[in-house]
């Protein structure tokens, strides 16, 4: 058995196994299949014809007794003895129709065939026993003695043996069941019993199969986990089992190499080791000497920096200022423009100025000789009212009134000359003020075209001023570039040395990291000659 596979032994006991309970299967049905058939002639056959055979007895006797009924005296009641007669007659072979066809035996087909022709010859009596009912019962009581009652007694002895011959067969049919279930009963629980010690058989030997070489590889396990790679299994089998076998005595050679492998490079190790110690200590040091150096110079370059960016805001303060200079000269240069603007239009004020007030004394010397021209009419008035007063006073009563009127005419001409003195006086003062303007005016006017002259002066000055300044700031703009330029140099310079410094930094902190896991590995390696020493290898 042990050139077969575990999986060829479970598979044959399972097939095995599969057999019986189809077997078993077979057989049952084979017994189903009888008693099915045995069920089916119960049903089909005894069952039917004995209810049948019974309903057959019942109607040949109540045929009979109708043929007894056929004596009554009253013509109404013989009719219906009559019409009772023929339904039973139809009733009865109506239940023999049912019996034929329950008919699958020849003996029970011959019996059934006797009775019918002994039926049938006393249904042929049946009109010669109407017509003697009709004559007189005593007639009919011979006929029935003599002609019926023999064949009747003779029907029902055969009908009574059908009905004995399907209550046997009904019992036969019952036994045969009864005989077919106990069969079918004993083949299941045979093949059941087989199958379950099959099972018991198969189930005992996988489970030794399996079970001894398991305990062989769980003790060889057992003495691999103590450190104990000398021993091998060696099993002569060609299932699972051997295959595992095998590869446990490979994995214990293998392991065994190994192992003296493992001892024989951890020498190698930790020389290694050592001399890798070694170097990171050296690399160490110059890490730190870098990381120092570059610190320096990251000092020294943020100086740089630092003086570079208060260069280039003091540069960018006074090109501002020179911006500044120049927007405040262009101002300045637009003002001077807007004054010299301003002092032409007073200039051309001051002669308009001029031309009114000429204007304006020649209108007082106008009203100078019209206020004459008024004094002389306010006199000659004066004198021409006086006249009229005097005539009035002559006139005597009728010049009264008119000489009210030239009373009031020399007062107006009086207030009139009073009048033409005042402005003849205000004219005076009009005329001497015009003459001053006149003369401050002209005064003015030679002041403003002398002031005129200075502000062209001054903005020829201020146009120089503003192109020297404006010439100033290209240059301040080169300037601040070159120090912003030497200022984001110094920053890149900074940036730099800030990423060596934190490269150098990372270096040492990675050299600490190394000589970290160079201990560890020192313990590793102490630790592995140690676990390596315990292992039994195969000499």
């Amino acid at each position: 058995m042990s050139q077969f596979t575990i999986r060829q032994r479970i598979m044959f006991s399972f097939a095995m196994i599969i057999a019986v309970m189809v077997l078993m299967g077979a057989i049952a049905l084979q017994r189903l299949n009888h008693i099915k058939i045995e069920e089916t002639a119960l049903r089909s056959d005894s069952i039917p014809g004995l209810y049948s055979s019974g309903t057959i007895e019942t109607e040949w006797h109540a045929y009979y007794t109708a043929l007894h009924g056929l004596s009554a005296p009253a013509a109404s009641d013989r009719a219906a003895a009559v019409e009772n007669l023929r339904a039973r007659h139809d009733a009865f072979e109506e239940a023999m129709g049912r019996y034929r066809a329950t008919i699958h035996a020849a003996d029970d087909r011959r019996s059934f065939e006797q009775f019918g022709r002994l039926a049938a010859s006393v249904f042929a009596l049946q009109p010669e026993l109407i017509k003697a009912g009709e004559t007189s019962d005593q007639a009919l009581q011979q006929a029935l003695r003599s002609q019926v009652s023999p064949t009747f007694h003779q029907s029902a002895e055969q009908i009574r043996s059908i009905i004995q011959y399907n209550y046997k067969q009904s019992v036969a049919s019952g036994t045969r069941i009864d005989d077919a279930v106990k069969s079918a009963q004993f083949g299941i629980a045979l093949a059941f019993a087989g199958a379950l010690l099959l099972a018991v058989l198969a189930g005992f030997f996988l489970w030794r199969a399996i079970t001894r070489p398991l305990d062989q590889l769980a003790r060889a396990s057992a003495v691999m986990a103590k450190g104990d790679f000398s021993q091998r299994l060696g099993f002569a089998r060609s299932d699972e089992f051997g295959a595992v076998a095998q590869g446990y005595d490979r994995m214990s050679t293998d392991l065994s190499e190994l192992v003296g492998q493992i001892q024989t490079s951890g020498i190698q190790v930790n020389s290694s080791i050592n001399e890798i110690t070694a170097t990171l200590r050296e690399q160490h040091a110059t890490a730190a000497q870098i990381a120092a150096t570059t610190t320096e110079i990251g000092a020294t370059s943020r100086e740089i920096a630092a003086t570079s960016k208060e260069l280039a805001r003091a540069m960018r303060d006074v090109a501002g200022s020179a911006e500044q200079t120049a927007d405040l000269a262009g101002d300045g240069q637009e003002g001077v423009a807007q004054m010299e603007d301003t002092m032409g239009r007073m200039i051309d004020a001051t002669a308009a100025i001029s031309s009114k007030l000429a204007v304006l004394a020649e209108k007082a010397s106008n009203i100078s000789q019209v206020v004459t021209t008024i004094t002389k009419v306010a006199d000659q008035t004066n004198l021409l009212s006086l006249n009229a007063a005097i005539e009035a006073e002559k006139a005597g009563e009728y010049g009264r009134g008119f000489s009210v009127v030239a009373v009031e005419i020399r007062r107006l001409a009086d207030q009139t000359a009073v009048a033409t003195l005042d402005i003849e006086q205000m004219v005076r003062e009009i005329q001497s003020a015009v003459s001053a303007g006149v003369m401050g005016m002209d005064k003015f006017s030679e002041e403003v075209r002398r002031g005129t002259g200075d502000v062209q002066k001054v903005g020829g000055q201020l146009s120089k001023v503003i192109e020297h300044v404006q010439a100033m700031v290209p240059r301040f703009e080169t300037v601040n570039e070159g120090v912003q330029a030497q200022t984001a140099g110094a920053e890149q310079i900074n940036l730099a040395l800030a990423q060596l410094s934190e490269a150098a930094q990372q270096t040492v902190d990675a050299l600490k990291q190394s000589n970290q896991a160079i201990d560890e590995l020192h313990q590793v390696s102490a630790g592995l000659r140690d676990g390596v020493s315990k292992f039994k290898l195969l000499a």
